[in-house]
């Protein structure tokens, strides 16, 4: 048991059993056992705090009084601050103080105390503030001089492969390099890594929150090696550099995240470009898309009718992939039969039977959705609908007593009803057919940390993203516009004159409840000439 917990356990505020349990918990999860009691609601941070200044004697330092530019230059590493969650105070020839949360932590006063040769004296602190300032200000500075070290150190073994020969130690920097880089961007939930080589340099960007950022520049000549180390941790063929090819990395370290790997021969050797899958942050749930109440209630009252059409579009990076999946877990139940044909399988869902596309041996979204039609399915999901058949086929299937989902790269939802017209489906048959059709973008929320203003933590005062969303549910006047091969501006006029909420009106909520800015909203929405917003 964790030293901490005989003292928890003197003072009533735990019982042996949860102090046990907590105390090997926190150990497997190899988290402080001070932030797994106040992670999991165990104790309150101020409650514990007050315990243990009162048991062992030590005087509280707040450290909402903490100079935080103090850790520009600290007089132990940031990776010993983060290690061992202790923040040094002042110090002087003889003696430094420290500000913990765990008081019994001896093994990291004893590590602090060799590191410094000084003698260390304790001050207390609030285990919620201690974990914000690290996790603030130190775990980002750790990755970053992560990445440039390692970067340091393929350029040395890049300068001296020019005297000498290769030899399987020079692999290790570069083996490190992409290790960090990744790890990086999972710290800081990048969804793509962009690896780029030019004439003169190979430029490395991350795309956060939907904008790319460069996150590092590489000499020309590592550019080759690290495409090489990327394509053996995706079993792909090391010598085909003249041809694109697709892969995959399991990484299976402090987080589980699958990442996507494509390349492509470019002038000057091959760009990849990862996607990463965060499968454990990635939470599918409709209630979590960004839809409005209304929106929401019409989503959910609409996915569990038993047959219908429903199309979610808009440009590449909208979210659409999300909002499917997050549509597919919450219909998956054990009496229905759901497949889904997609183009690849980005998310794994347990119950569900998902396929991959391959048209180089004959299985195409029509020909897949042919096969699963005679597999008694409930609810289908085809990942896209691309081609007049592949649309005809989709229809036709929502008309035959099933549920169908797909998407649309259009940008509105009278467009998408307009673009499948022109595809050849009858209005008789659209109208019969289609329940729903969303059109969705993706807009950047403020920090919750700075409310805006721009910190450690953020990328220009923004963090995270939200769905905007315009929900066209196919009712008598609609149905009508569609039977007669109406305009996409004459299917507007008639939605918003029964009330509809349009993209534009529902990103007006979005700025009401002050999650994001009117600068953000004209930049993903005005830019793509959405009609809806007229």
């Amino acid at each position: 048991m964790h030293n901490l917990a005989y003292c928890l356990l003197q003072h009533d505020l735990l019982d042996k059993l949860t102090a046990q349990t907590a105390s090997n918990t926190a150990q497997q999860q190899q988290i402080p056992f001070t932030s797994y009691l106040i992670k999991n609601n165990l104790l309150a941070s101020a409650t514990l705090l007050h315990c243990l200044a009162q048991h062992f004697k030590i005087p509280i330092y707040q450290l909402r009084d903490y100079p935080i530019q103090q850790l520009s230059h600290p007089i132990i590493p940031l990776e010993i601050i983060f290690r061992y969650r202790a923040l040094p105070i002042k110090h002087d020839n003889h003696t430094l103080t420290l500000a913990m949360a765990d008081p019994t932590d001896h093994a990291a006063i004893s590590a602090i105390r060799f590191h410094t040769g000084l003698n260390i004296t304790l001050m207390l602190c609030d285990e919620s503030e201690l974990d914000h300032i690290i996790n603030t200000h130190c775990r980002p500075n750790i990755l970053y001089s992560k990445l440039t070290g390692s970067l340091t150190k393929i350029i040395a073994v890049e300068e001296q492969a020019q005297h000498f020969e290769h030899t399987e130690q020079d692999d290790e920097p570069i083996i490190e390099f992409v290790n960090d880089l990744i790890a990086n961007a999972i710290e800081k939930r990048v969804s793509d890594i962009h690896i780029e080589p030019y004439a003169s340099h190979c430029r490395i960007r991350f795309r956060q929150d939907g904008l790319l950022h460069e996150a590092a520049h590489l000499p020309p000549h590592a550019a080759l090696r690290i495409t090489t180390r990327l394509k053996i941790m995706a079993n792909l063929n090391i010598a085909e550099r003249r041809l694109p090819q697709d892969g995959r990395i399991p990484w299976r370290r402090a987080v589980n995240v699958d990442i996507r790997l494509n390349t492509s021969p470019t002038l000057h050797g091959e760009k990849i470009v990862l996607r990463l899958l965060h499968a454990i942050a990635l939470q599918l749930d409709i209630a979590s898309l960004g839809l409005l109440p209304p929106q929401l209630a019409l989503l959910k009252k609409q996915i569990n009718k038993p047959q219908g059409l429903i199309l979610v579009t808009g440009p590449t990076g909208s979210g659409k992939t999300v909002t499917l999946y997050s549509m597919l877990r919450e219909l998956n139940q054990l009496e229905k039969n759901i497949s889904t044909i997609e183009d690849p399988v980005e998310i794994e869902l347990h119950g569900i039977n998902q396929l991959t596309i391959n048209p180089q041996i004959g299985l195409t979204f029509p020909s897949v959705l042919r096969m699963l039609l005679r597999q008694d399915p409930d609810i289908l999901m085809v990942g896209e609908i691309r081609d007049t058949e592949t649309a005809a086929l989709t229809v036709q299937a929502a008309q035959t007593g099933h549920l169908v989902l797909s998407t649309l790269h259009t940008n509105s939802a009278a467009e998408t009803i307009v673009r499948l017209q022109s595809m050849g489906i009858a209005g008789h048959q659209l109208a019969d057919s289609l329940s729903l059709v969303i059109s969705q973008r993706l807009v950047r929320t403020y920090c919750q940390h700075c409310k805006g203003q721009s910190c450690e933590r953020c990328q220009q005062g923004y963090q995270g993203r939200t769905g905007v969303f315009e929900c066209l549910a196919i009712t008598e006047p609609i149905a009508a516009c569609i039977f007669n091969g109406s305009s996409a501006k004459q299917i507007v006029d008639a939605a918003l004159a029964a009330g509809h909420l349009s993209l534009w009106l529902a990103a007006q909520h979005k700025i009401q409840n002050n999650l994001t800015s009117q600068g953000e909203i004209l930049r993903v929405i005005n830019a793509q000439g959405d009609e809806a917003c007229c």
